[in-house]
């Protein structure tokens, strides 16, 4: 998560929002993990990169003092610190509660390996979050993060692993008071952890052609009453690269999503097609595009259907400046006892420009709307229901020196949706520093 971004925000759709693009390992011909913008592994939580994290060990406030690292083993100790003012903690529509909180994020990094290269790494990133209130001790939260990365490539083989684990307590729903009180929970408030793991291959067939295919698992769990589930899907795509710059490719995907009572189990199928468009260093641009079918358990529905994507576009024009763009269309499981699912179609932008060698400028924004569809033919089928959210925060961030950082933010959110009650806007200001030990 980025220094600076929010508390999680998470919606009675049970998706969880946070204020920075999400990045999704794409089948590439060389698929790359999470990376920054300069090329190694995002183990930093700072929003603008340290001069310091240009490498995985060293030149940190402690290490830089013990000049290169000769060793396989890495190693990187950040710690960030927030405080700031929100004038809805809660989310609500009505009542809204104001307040000061900090945040308090170390970060450690463990890794083994070439984590700039990425051709034989295994990495471990561990990103505690602790907010602490003022004046409601009630919205106190510990939040723990765990990051696994590891890769092998050998001849015409890449191979990638990936485990995210996510602890989060006391998290805020976003959703009326009476809303809440229906679900059972009516402090607002809940704990989720989530689970996902991603395992894949790509093997180069001939210089042009490659396949890759990827086995997944994600495991979302909600405190009761709410719904968990659980995705366990595997694909395959064939791709073909007409150039160095452009590759074109088919695939498909096959899943079972396992969902707590009363919402039934279901199937999904997906026919994609895959673009790769990379002409430079500056630009680059990633699509699968294609249609989902979903057959739910005991024919508890018809078969629903719905175009699905993800997209991820990256500008560089020139060393001070970047633009990157990601957009998703998938389905969920509603976390609401109303055994529906939900149509989420997201937009999220980062625009960071170096205004001179120690200031940066930041703008961080996205949209996201939501569709639920029901699960299950009743005679009186329940409403479904939409919803819009979206967010932007600017900021202003100066290196001071190589290993620490210091800004300051502004973040609006705003949610409207069919049913009025689930309107909330919320206004944060803030300022944080990270420093690399």
């Amino acid at each position: 998560m980025l220094a600076g971004s929010v508390p999680i925000v998470l919606p009675l759709r049970g998706q969880v929002v946070e204020t920075a693009p999400n990045t999704t390992v794409l089948p590439t011909p060389t698929p790359a993990e999470t990376t920054s913008g300069e090329g190694a592994l995002i183990f930093s939580p700072a929003a603008v990169p340290l001069p310091a994290d240009l490498t995985a060990t060293g030149n940190g406030l402690v290490t830089g003092q013990f000049g290169p690292n000769p060793g396989p083993f890495q190693y990187a100790i950040h710690l960030t610190l927030r405080g700031a003012y929100d004038d809805n903690i809660g989310l609500t529509h009505m009542n809204a509660l104001h307040d000061w909180f900090v945040e308090i994020q170390p970060s450690l990094l463990l890794g083994v390996g070439n984590l700039e290269k990425q051709d034989q790494f295994l990495a471990a990133i561990y990103l505690p979050s602790f907010y602490r209130y003022d004046e409601h001790s009630e919205f106190d939260s510990d939040q723990h993060v765990v990051h696994v990365l590891g890769g092998v490539t050998t001849g015409n083989w890449t191979l990638r692993m990936s485990q995210d684990v996510a602890i989060r307590n006391n998290v805020v729903l976003a959703a009326s008071s009476g809303e809440r009180s229906s679900l059972g929970t009516t402090n607002g408030r809940t704990d989720i952890d989530t689970y996902n793991t991603r395992l894949s291959a790509n093997y180069n067939m001939t210089p042009a052609d490659f396949l890759f295919t990827e086995l997944k698992m994600n495991r979302t769990h909600y405190a009761a009453p709410l719904i968990s589930s659980e995705l366990y899907a595997a694909d395959l795509y064939l791709n073909h690269g007409f150039s160095q710059q452009f590759v074109l490719g088919f695939g498909v995907e096959g899943g079972f999503n396992q969902v707590d009572f009363p919402t039934p189990d279901q199937t999904l199928v997906q026919a994609n097609v895959h673009l790769n468009y990379t002409p430079g260093r500056q630009f680059s641009l990633d699509i699968i595009a294609g249609e989902e079918f979903r057959d739910f358990e005991n024919i508890a529905r018809g078969t629903y259907g719905t175009p699905v994507f993800v997209i991820s576009a990256v500008y560089s024009p020139c060393e001070s400046a970047k633009i990157a763009l990601t957009a998703n269309r998938e389905i969920y499981n509603s976390a609401a006892a109303t055994a529906q699912d939900y149509v989420d179609t997201s937009v999220n932008a980062l625009i960071r420009e170096r205004i001179c060698k120690p200031l940066y400028l930041t703008l961080i924004g996205g949209y996201e709307h939501v569709e639920y569809f029901n699960a299950i033919d009743l005679p009186m089928p329940l409403p479904t229901l939409r919803d819009d959210y979206w967010y932007v925060q600017p900021a202003v961030d100066v290196v001071l020196t190589r290993f620490w950082l210091f800004g300051g933010y502004y973040l609006r959110r705003q949610n409207s949706g069919s049913v009025s009650t689930v309107g909330f806007q919320s206004n944060e200001f803030g300022v944080r520093t990270t420093i690399k030990f």
